[in-house]
């Protein structure tokens, strides 16, 4: 898959995320994912001119997955030990991989948000 569709298909499957919101964070030239006005995933280039998606993860598993994949290191401009960045040029990582990664950053965001936004997004996921 080119780096275009898998932004296309990241960007897509994102905004299906109850609560969620992708758009254009021009002074970044990123793209941010964002529940509840918090960050759960950034896709822009790096400095080395990579298309990147940095997701937040549990530190543990940040660790393994650094370790696992050569396409992933620390996430870029972010706190190094809860977000990776992933090469989105990579072939180590299937798509479905990926969309996992971008789904569990969501939820690790939504779990850290007001309880009465959590519920509006649990009554939002209901309804669908």
């Amino acid at each position: 898959m080119s780096i275009a569709s898998r932004q296309a298909l990241l960007i897509a499957e994102g905004k299906k995320l109850a609560g969620a919101k992708v758009a254009l964070k021009e002074e970044w030239g990123s793209m941010a994912f964002t529940v509840g006005d918090k960050l759960f995933a950034l896709m822009g280039e790096n400095k080395d001119g990579k298309e990147i998606i940095t997701i937040k993860g549990l530190p543990e598993d940040n660790e393994r997955i650094r370790e696992d994949y050569q396409s992933v290191t620390y996430g870029y401009y972010m706190n190094k030990t809860h977000w990776i960045s992933i090469d989105l040029a990579t072939t180590e990582l299937e798509d479905g991989h990926l969309l996992e990664l971008l789904k569990k950053s969501y939820r690790l965001i939504v779990e850290k948000l007001p309880k009465k936004i959590q519920q509006e997004l649990q009554d939002t996921t209901n309804v669908n």
